[in-house]
């Protein structure tokens, strides 16, 4: 069974996130194998930060609502592209989750759905849903119609935005999870704070498409 890796908004210490380390001082820092893993997926053309969800996740949800915040306005600054994929694995409706999420991409109601399925199990604690009645109540009050699902379930963009989300599951087995640049998979038990994520993305970022090290 796959594993939920709950990373809490209190695992860290409460600092800000303030300019990373310089450069040659990250490389001695960090390590292959230690603080982050080498995948095979294709690397990105410009620099990004993927954070790995699902909306089964109590951590993923406390990064939600709290360090996300700032970690995407540091991205923001450093000209580093923030984007988050749902990783289907968890729980009955996970599939349905990614199928709204991915249909609902780059829309309005992209982040109304995202946070009525995460307040559905985190906030009002009524367990996973029952049926798809039930799940499509909540879709439905995030603006998202029964109707329009199922008449874009089968879209060909959707079908390839799940179908690109669902090539993560290869490499990733736990949640929330932060991946750089499609290439690098960062073990966040291996940070202490922070400081230490913003300098990892930082050195990870700058390293060539072809070296592993």
């Amino acid at each position: 069974m796959k594993k939920l890796l709950l990373v809490l908004m209190f695992s860290f210490p409460m600092m800000s996130f303030a300019k990373a380390t310089d450069s040659a001082q990250n490389a001695s820092r960090f390590q292959e194998g230690t603080h982050y893993e080498v995948l095979g997926l294709a690397p990105t053309p410009q620099p990004t930060v993927t954070k790995l969800f699902s909306i089964y996740c109590g951590g993923c949800y406390q990064w939600e609502k709290g360090p996300l915040i700032p970690l995407k306005s540091w991205l923001a600054q450093q000209n580093i592209e923030f984007r988050q994929v749902h990783m289907d694995f968890m729980g009955a409706y996970g599939k349905q989750a990614s199928m709204a999420l991915a249909m609902t991409l780059g829309t309005p109601h992209h982040d109304s759905v995202k946070q009525a399925l995460f307040n559905r199990l985190h906030v009002e604690r009524k367990g996973d849903w029952r049926n798809d009645k039930d799940f499509f109540l909540t879709l439905e009050a995030a603006g998202l119609k029964q109707s329009d699902f199922e008449a874009n379930q089968n879209n060909l963009m959707v079908m390839r935005k799940v179908l690109d989300w669902k090539q993560f599951g290869d490499y990733v087995h736990a949640v929330p999870s932060f991946m750089v640049n499609n290439r690098y998979l960062i073990n966040m038990g291996s940070l202490k704070s922070y400081d230490d994520l913003n300098a990892l993305i930082t050195y990870l970022t700058k390293l060539p498409a072809e070296d592993t090290k």
